[in-house]
């Protein structure tokens, strides 16, 4: 069973280690904002999901990774479903992320219903595709009691 908690300082040797998308300083900034999710298994981290807002105001997920030898077993999904369960309890009504078109996560977002939103045209690389989900309007009615 996979468990999916908000990172910790003592997550970010791993995440040095795993995410080479961010810088070192950044990377504390953002687990110190309570940014990061780490899933892990038997006590032992297997992926992460991080995130930030666009335009100050959008949850954007900026990087979801799960490592390869823990693919295909829905950890991403759960991942994912985590944080925008949190999102939504959080007062979001949508939340966006983006991939490159020559990826394959394009699929697996738009299997978890998320839509294109646009494209952004950079010289010599691909298309980075613009995914959008609108978040659950249903009040919680777990949230109403509180």
């Amino acid at each position: 069973m996979v468990n999916i908690r908000v990172a910790a300082q003592t997550d970010l040797p791993f995440l040095h280690e795993n995410d080479s998308h961010i810088a070192a300083e950044e990377l504390a900034s953002v687990v110190e904002r309570g940014r990061i999710l780490i899933a892990e298994h038997n006590d032992a981290p297997i992926g992460w999901l991080r995130w930030g807002l666009f335009w100050d105001e959008i949850p954007f997920m900026n990087m979801l990774t799960v490592l390869p030898s823990d693919r295909g077993q829905g950890t991403g999904r759960s991942l994912v479903e985590y944080w925008e369960t949190d999102m939504h309890r959080a007062g979001y009504s949508s939340v966006l992320t983006s991939t490159l078109a020559d990826e394959s996560a394009q699929n697996f977002y738009r299997a978890m219903g998320y839509a294109d939103a646009g494209v952004l045209l950079l010289p010599g690389e691909s298309s980075e595709i613009f995914l959008r989900r609108e978040l659950e309007t249903t009040p919680d009615p777990h949230l109403a009691r509180q």
